[in-house]
């Protein structure tokens, strides 16, 4: 007889897994951590109810309604709660969280593709541990570090820059040679990112950009990449990120040059303009409302 809480679990693994990237767009942290450990849960829950049947000799529960291995489940829902739990500045339970994923070839039965997550979730636990060496203050990683995103993939870049610079900020440290190592590679994204997440990556690496040159000063630099992350919010539909960037990007307009504050101007004209469009019976003709009958 089939257990029903294995059966729920089953059907809201994929359900759970799409809120955890939900939330992490919000920058939920709380949300976060409680979807985690029961995405974890379930997919435990899971996993001990067949490793249990087929000890027993009894058919196992289908998986294939699983869009990936069960590894993934496992270390995603302890990858994300340790993010949330960094972002929360609670570094010694997300270091508890970065043991669980650092290795997970105990997973019995696993294929070709669950054993490529597990190697992928232990260069994730490398890279998180770097993370949260740096933003405890130990600087002195940062070499070590920058060559550890030359050599990852792709997908690690952003989350490498966004942590080089929120140590940079917390601790007041010089890393332009670390960005300017990176800078050709940044300039060369346009931000067409197809996932929330990317999209919060790319998002919040212009800010804390925007944050780093303020903080040294930089205010041209800082008020023109904050005018183009507001832009590419815009565009992304990023509203998580356009509020900080427009907080921002206002409190220190005192700095900002006649170019700067007329680019800013036209691009919230542009955004009351759309938002009118539909309305009835009033337009928007870039300086006052006229009546659209």
């Amino acid at each position: 007889m089939f257990n029903s809480a294995v059966l729920e679990s089953v059907s809201d693994i994929n359900l759970l897994t799409d809120m955890l990237r939900a939330e992490f767009s919000l920058e939920d942290w709380d949300a976060m951590i409680h979807i985690a450990d029961k995405l974890y849960l379930s997919i435990r829950t899971l996993y001990d109810e067949n490793q249990l049947r087929q000890a027993k000799g009894q058919p196992r529960i289908d998986t294939k309604k699983l869009k990936r291995s069960v590894a993934f489940y496992f270390g995603y829902a302890m990858v994300a709660k340790g993010i949330a739990l960094q972002k929360m500045g609670d570094y010694t339970a997300a270091r508890d969280c970065i043991e669980k994923y650092t290795e997970l070839g105990w997973i019995y039965g696993l294929d070709v593709e669950g054993q490529a997550d597990v190697a992928h979730f232990r260069m994730l636990a490398r890279a998180n541990t770097y993370v949260l060496d740096l933003l405890e203050g130990k600087m002195d990683t940062l070499p070590e570090y920058v060559q550890f995103i030359h050599q990852s993939e792709e997908e690690e870049l952003l989350p490498g820059i966004i942590t080089i610079l929120e140590a940079a900020i917390k601790y007041d440290y010089n890393v332009d040679w670390a960005l300017k190592e990176f800078q050709p590679t940044l300039d060369s994204l346009d931000g067409n990112y197809e996932t929330d997440a990317n999209i919060r990556y790319y998002i919040d690496h212009l800010y804390l950009m925007a944050l780093y040159n303020l903080k040294n000063a930089n205010y041209s630099n800082a008020l023109n990449i904050s005018l183009k992350a507001l832009g590419m919010s815009d565009k992304l539909k990023d509203d998580t990120g356009y509020k900080k960037l427009n907080a921002l990007f206002v409190s220190f307009s005192v700095h900002a040059t006649k170019d700067q504050l007329e680019a800013y101007n036209v691009l919230n004209n542009k955004i009351l303009g759309r938002v009118l469009k539909d309305e009835k019976g009033i337009m928007y003709d870039g300086s006052s409302f006229v009546s659209a009958r």
